[in-house]
């Protein structure tokens, strides 16, 4: 065997392996859909809000759920995400004298999401952007509020084929109130 006949095995064999690595990064890419449903805990103070029977804040969980569709380009080892998804936080009550208060927030979110692929198993970092509205009743008197802010999160994903179950932690900052989110869902990749 001459040098040239070396060098040209180790160039096949180097080419052969890109090609592989490069077939399993686009065989796990695609878009995908899912759902998920947990608590959502809502907490707010209300320093210099003088309402008769208002507590100075507040600290109420209520069931939560969501919806997202993403793109996943899961390159080798690297788990590499793009999502965008609607998610209903409850209506936690507060007992204010006797009249329940009710504090409903949904937000849009858009979300970057970075981990590594262990296997069957992705663990995942997330920052993304949500735009969030609020709306308060007391005693038939509502308000609104709305703004956008960053949010961030973690999660573990366990799949096998194109289903993977997802649980999920995650920290919305709106304004005054901290919404944290707690999910377990699945995700479907096309």
């Amino acid at each position: 065997m001459t040098i040239t006949d070396s060098l040209q095995r180790k160039a096949l064999l180097a080419g052969a392996t890109l090609a592989l690595a490069a077939g399993t990064a686009t065989a796990d890419s695609g878009f995908y859909i899912g759902g998920s449903a947990g608590g959502a805990t809502i907490e707010a103070d209300f320093d210099g809000v003088t309402i008769p029977g208002l507590p100075s804040s507040i600290d109420e969980d209520d069931t939560a759920f969501k919806v997202f569709a993403g793109y996943d380009f899961d390159l080798p080892v690297v788990k590499l995400a793009v999502e965008a998804g609607y998610v209903d936080f409850g209506a936690p009550d507060i007992d204010i004298l006797g009249d329940p208060l009710t504090v409903e927030t949904t937000a849009l979110n858009v979300w970057g999401i970075l981990g590594v692929d262990a296997g069957l198993v992705d663990l995942y970092g997330k920052v993304g952007y949500a735009s969030w509205e609020a709306d308060v009743s007391l005693q038939g008197v509502s308000d609104s509020d709305d703004g956008n802010d960053l949010a961030y999160g973690v999660g573990a994903a366990f799949g096998i084929g194109p289903v993977q179950i997802r649980g999920e932690y995650e920290l919305y900052e709106f304004e005054d109130v901290d919404v944290s989110m707690l999910s377990l869902g699945v995700s479907y990749k096309f």
